[in-house]
């Protein structure tokens, strides 16, 4: 009996470090949810390839390479915001569904004064939340801004392999990667360095600076000129690079005319008796949108606005001067 039970015991050991018992209810149910994230996963992967193989020409993807976003709604005209709403829509709902669900209670005197500082770290959470709950759509698995929190990282990076990995039931695979036997170039922690939400194709940043113009548009018919510089009229037709082509409903009003000569004005009081500075709420690696820019930070010191690569996709980012 003795040596039965030796055999049988050494026989379970065996098959155990082979990975050949019988899953658990709780382990095949997280393997099942697991393939689903996969399926959601590589859907999402085809939008972003679709984005990056596609031909530069097409109006459809022209916004993406539109400086900071705020391009496109201050010289993009309707016709051109109307392609890049629906294409966000289509491709990106959760961004636009991010966005509106943030502002919408929002007046339009409000909107105008909080918008400039519109990437706080709510909004940002909101967008991380919708992304990986539609990562997560048909799972059992619970996305919430408390679990993603804990996973963020000082750069607000968040890994698609260790959000899943959250719901491992047991010590016998420690994620998604190993529940599916993913390796390399396959792997969740490989796929979510070129398609998360900093990817290859349509940097996510852009997209949902993007978004935000167009909700302004949609619903206030105004969209910002440029980060900490003021808002303007969304236009009717796209801008013309030659002048002698240049619509002639762009010509300023004398109300705007004396509003920018105000503007002029204050700048140069400003530049000839400094305020006491107020500090930007900016960060290292956050996006940013006019080369060149500098900031001052009351926890990181002076950054500068400068091109870098993230996750392989060059970006305009701040950075410590």
């Amino acid at each position: 009996m003795k040596k039965v039970s030796v055999v049988a015991f050494l026989s379970l050991f065996l098959l155990s470090g082979c990975g050949l018992l019988p899953l658990s209810a709780a382990e095949q149910s997280y393997v099942d949810d697991c393939k689903k994230v996969q399926a959601n996963f590589n859907d999402y992967i085809k939008i972003q390839d679709e984005i990056y193989n596609g031909d530069r020409d097409d109006p459809k993807y022209e916004w993406t390479v539109w400086a900071g976003g705020s391009y496109l709604v201050t010289n993009a005209g309707q016709a051109s915001r109307d392609t890049a709403s629906n294409f966000i829509k289509a491709k990106f709902p959760w961004i636009y569904a991010a966005t509106e669900n943030f502002f919408k209670n929002m007046s339009r005197a409000e909107f105008l004064e909080d918008s400039p500082k519109f990437w706080t770290f709510d909004f940002e959470s909101a967008v991380n939340q919708d992304f990986f709950r539609m990562l997560a759509a048909g799972t059992n698995f619970e996305i919430t801004s408390d679990s993603l929190e804990k996973l963020q990282d000082e750069f607000y990076t968040i890994e698609v392999d260790k959000v899943f990995a959250l719901y491992a039931p047991s010590d016998r695979f420690q994620n998604c990667d190993e529940a599916l036997g993913l390796k390399d170039e396959e792997s969740f922690d490989s796929l979510s360095n070129d398609y998360g939400l900093s990817s290859k194709a349509a940097n996510v940043g852009t997209v949902l600076e993007v978004s935000i113009g167009l909700w302004g548009c949609e619903t206030f018919g105004v969209g910002y000129t440029e980060y900490g510089k003021g808002w303007d009229k969304c236009a009717k037709y796209d801008y013309v690079m030659d002048e002698s082509d240049y619509p002639t409903s762009y010509e300023p009003t004398p109300e705007e005319l004396e509003i920018l000569e105000e503007r002029r004005q204050e700048a140069e009081r400003e530049s000839q008796n400094p305020s006491t500075p107020s500090y930007s709420s900016a960060s290292p690696l956050q996006l940013c949108s006019s080369l060149g820019t500098v900031v001052q930070t009351e926890s990181y010191g002076q950054l500068t606005c400068k091109y870098a690569f993230l996750n392989r996709v060059r970006a305009l980012v701040w950075m410590r001067s």
